[in-house]
């Protein structure tokens, strides 16, 4: 396992160096807007995974290239990871409560 390397811009977008692709992603700071153009395509209470990529797909570019959520489907998991603890702000998904 390669050690995650994230930096946080002037700007407050984050670039985080995806472990297993070596690839550079940067993820945006969000919007209000972004959020709900995630809840189009993944209801957060139905799937709250999903909607967290449709976010970090929504926020972010990997080499400077535009990302699918149908990209991060075919991604390393780990890269996937790295690339969803780099969404600015807090976790975009649902709080659970515990029995």
């Amino acid at each position: 396992m390669t050690e995650q390397t994230s930096t946080i811009q002037k700007d407050g977008s984050r670039s985080v160096v995806l472990p297993v692709s070596g690839r550079t992603a940067v993820l945006r700071v969000g919007k209000g807007r972004d959020m709900r153009l995630a809840a189009r395509h993944v209801n957060p209470s139905q799937d709250p995974i999903g909607y967290a990529m449709a976010l970090a797909a929504q926020l972010a570019t990997i080499d400077g290239a535009p990302v699918l959520p149908e990209d991060l489907d075919e991604m390393d998991m780990e890269d996937v990871s790295a690339l969803m603890s780099g969404l600015p702000g807090k976790s975009p998904l649902p709080a659970t409560s515990s029995p």
